[in-house]
């Protein structure tokens, strides 16, 4: 009996099964929560993970990121490049709009202008995407910071 025919239907079903599991192991979804520290002023957290200021993720064809602003400014996540995306500002209508006491520059409309406020971003196309944080005011007067300001980044390939 010769073994070949047996050897490579393995080798195909070998591939076959880790081609399907790492298609199924590509996460649909992912969080990260921004928050205000004393050195550096703000990270973010991807998946509970640590606060860390670059921050990168995969994520399958139509998942999805939801971010979420715990830091004492206002955040704006801005595309840098990639695929288009549909972005969606989720408002809690308990907290409403926090007043900024310094102005970062013109804020867009997907903003999360007070703490808690929660941005979902949804990647229709497979792709690289890179994005930035932008701190575009402070809620409070006063608040202190050691060295220069991080500019938390990121980076999300889609397949």
């Amino acid at each position: 009996m010769n073994a070949r025919p047996i050897v490579l239907g393995a080798l195909v079903a070998a591939v076959l099964i880790l081609g399907v599991s790492a298609f199924a192991a590509t996460p649909q979804g992912a969080t990260l929560v921004i928050h205000h520290q004393v050195r550096g002023c703000h990270s973010w957290s991807l998946n509970g993970g640590p606060y860390i200021v670059h921050q990168s993720l995969r994520l399958a064809r139509g998942g999805s990121l939801t971010v979420t602003n715990n830091d004492l400014m206002v955040q704006e996540l801005v595309k840098t490049a990639g695929p288009a995306v549909n972005m969606k500002l989720v408002t809690q209508s308990h907290m409403g709009k926090m007043p900024v006491q310094m102005g970062m520059g013109k804020a867009g409309p997907y903003a999360m202008a007070h703490m808690g406020a929660m941005l979902t971003v949804t990647f229709a196309q497979a792709g690289t995407y890179r994005f930035t944080l932008m701190d575009r005011g402070d809620y409070f007067k006063g608040i202190k910071t050691i060295g220069p300001d991080n500019v938390p980044t990121l980076v999300v390939v889609v397949a």
